[in-house]
């Protein structure tokens, strides 16, 4: 049986922040991880040595997270914003709710979504109901607080 992966959709945007993560631990810090392990290694009986335990757990992380990162760039799928009229991954929505709240949202795939950056993802409670709305409709948000009622009032 051949397993194949999925897709990860990604923005351009998305792809860089992941290359420079990326270059970041396999070049400054991937060397100075490797300066901490020498020094705790250094320093005599390793299996009483809690520094040189931390530094080696350190030092794997590092290693599992770049291993992570590439397959992600391996399986990923650029969604470029394409100027269209509608939703879609890439998009910043401005929306205006009942209650007169107005926020702007940038849709994005899975593994970009960062609430204190404004960027949900296409499949959230919000990001799903925006999802392939036009410039000027009402749709109704569903989430664990209720529904709202909100207008696109801008698509970028």
């Amino acid at each position: 049986m051949v397993v194949k992966k999925r897709s990860i959709l990604l923005t351009e945007e998305g792809i860089k922040t992941l290359e420079r993560d990326l270059a970041y631990r396999e070049g400054e810090l991937r060397a100075k991880l490797q300066d901490t392990l020498n020094q705790m290694r250094s320093q005599g009986d390793l299996r009483e040595n809690d520094g040189y335990t931390i530094a080696v757990t350190d030092f794997q992380n590092n290693e599992e997270r770049i291993l992570e990162i590439k397959e992600k760039l391996e399986n990923a799928e650029v969604i470029s914003n394409s100027k269209t009229s509608s939703v879609d991954i890439g998009s910043k929505v401005t929306i205006e709710c009942e209650k007169g709240l107005k926020n702007t949202y940038h849709i994005v795939g899975e593994e970009e979504t960062n609430p204190i950056e404004a960027k949900i993802s296409y499949k959230s409670p919000i990001g799903s109901s925006l999802f392939g709305a036009k410039k000027g409709s009402t749709v109704t948000i569903t989430t664990p607080a209720g529904e709202n009622r909100c207008k696109i009032i801008k698509i970028e």
